[in-house]
């Protein structure tokens, strides 16, 4: 199955990151696995990101076939 994921990283959280690697490293290897499942599920339900710390935040997870479109308060971009 491909699914689309959309993360969102602080940038004030960016310097932190490169600091400890091994957190953003730990992460991406767990979206790719049932870790966090339940969580996005519950999350994309209720139309909120989840949090995952660090500054890090999963904004949307779906399919790739599925049209998602964010907008923001300057441009609106269609994925």
């Amino acid at each position: 199955m491909s699914i689309r994921t959309l993360i969102e990283i602080n940038h004030d959280s960016l310097h932190r990151l490169i600091a400890e690697p091994e957190f953003l490293q730990h992460f991406l290897r767990e979206l790719t696995g049932t870790t966090y499942n339940r969580e996005f599920n519950a999350a994309n339900e209720a139309g909120r990101a989840l949090d995952i710390g660090h500054g890090v935040r999963v904004v949307l997870q779906r399919h790739h076939s599925t049209d998602v479109t964010v907008k923001t308060e300057f441009v609106e971009v269609r994925l």
